[in-house]
């Protein structure tokens, strides 16, 4: 498998805890692939680096062995998890479901001038990746989807896809090693705002089902 790598953004932690530091660090270096799927973890490697004790790094793999993307093997160590295509299948059906909900339940509560500010950001970013940046497809992408998911005032649905935020975050850093799927998605996602503004509600569901289906068949073309 050849895993796309991505320049880690920078990062504000002012306001941010040792421990939340540590998690962020890590976090980013394998959603961005210096952290390779497979490899060890090294807890003296990561000391060392960032000048900290144990605690805060093993709380911080526990937190990502819970968001997917570490696997803890008894008497061996830590380890970046690798995706496997149950996973992905898994995972995306899944968004699919919640994520078609998700729209009906949001065009009850999002408003006009939300779904506009969404649509301005996705023509921005068709511009940025045109030029070979990718970085604000990431913000954008996430944006929209995690906009849509808060607008459905279901509690349950929001903490599911919260679960799944990290793995879902990964699989499309990945995706984007082929910039004709940022453009695919990001034409999809001003069709979905397109169908809502014009308050064609079932429109939007279909074309979001579409829109995560077209990810998932990506995804796993690469691990084909």
């Amino acid at each position: 498998m050849i895993y796309n790598v991505e320049r880690i953004p920078t990062m504000e932690f002012d306001n941010s805890n040792l421990h939340d530091r540590v998690y962020i660090y890590l976090r980013d270096k394998i959603l961005y692939s210096q952290l390779k799927p497979g490899s060890r973890i090294d807890y003296h490697q990561i000391t060392d680096e960032l000048k900290v004790s144990r605690t805060p790094v093993r709380d911080a793999l526990n937190r990502l062995q819970q968001d997917g993307l570490v696997e803890v093997k008894p008497r061996s160590g830590s380890y970046v998890s690798t995706p496997q295509v149950k996973d992905i299948v898994d995972i995306y059906d899944l968004r699919k479901a919640l994520e078609r909900q998700a729209v009906e339940l949001a065009a009850l509560n999002i408003s006009k001038d939300t779904l506009t500010s969404l649509l301005e950001e996705a023509n921005q970013v068709e511009s940025d990746i045109k030029r070979g940046e990718t970085t604000s497809f990431f913000q954008a992408d996430r944006n929209l989807h995690r906009t849509i998911i808060r607008h459905s005032n279901n509690q349950r649905l929001i903490s599911i896809m919260d679960n799944l935020e990290m793995q879902i975050k990964w699989f499309g850093i990945i995706m984007t090693r082929n910039l004709d799927r940022p453009l695919q998605a990001n034409e999809m996602h001003k069709k979905i705002l397109h169908a809502l503004l014009h308050s064609k509600i079932n429109k939007a569901q279909i074309l979001m089902e579409e829109h995560i289906e077209e990810i998932k068949q990506s995804i796993l073309g690469d691990y084909s």
